[in-house]
């Protein structure tokens, strides 16, 4: 009986350690004791102006690069049918 009452005990003790020793996912991710995925941290200073700016900058070059793609290929699709306001 005592048998029994120390592996009832032991048991969550063991799956908590368990849990609580998870590897990290693939692409630097890690996953918590219940089983949340974070995203990596980030290398550095977290919160830079620089950083901040320059990811902006970054950020409104591909929009600018994904507007142009865009309105090429409405120019060629739809310049047939619409001609513009």
């Amino acid at each position: 009986m005592s048998r029994f009452l120390v592996a009832a005990l032991a048991l969550p003790l063991l799956v908590g350690a368990a849990l609580a020793q998870a590897p990290a996912a693939p692409g630097g991710r890690t996953v918590t004791s219940t089983g949340v995925t974070k995203p990596p941290g980030r290398a550095g200073a977290p919160y830079t102006r620089a950083n901040t700016e320059a990811d902006m900058a970054k950020a409104q070059r591909a929009a600018a690069t994904r507007d142009k793609a865009w309105d090429s290929k409405m120019r060629t699709t739809m310049g047939s049918i619409c001609k513009g306001c």
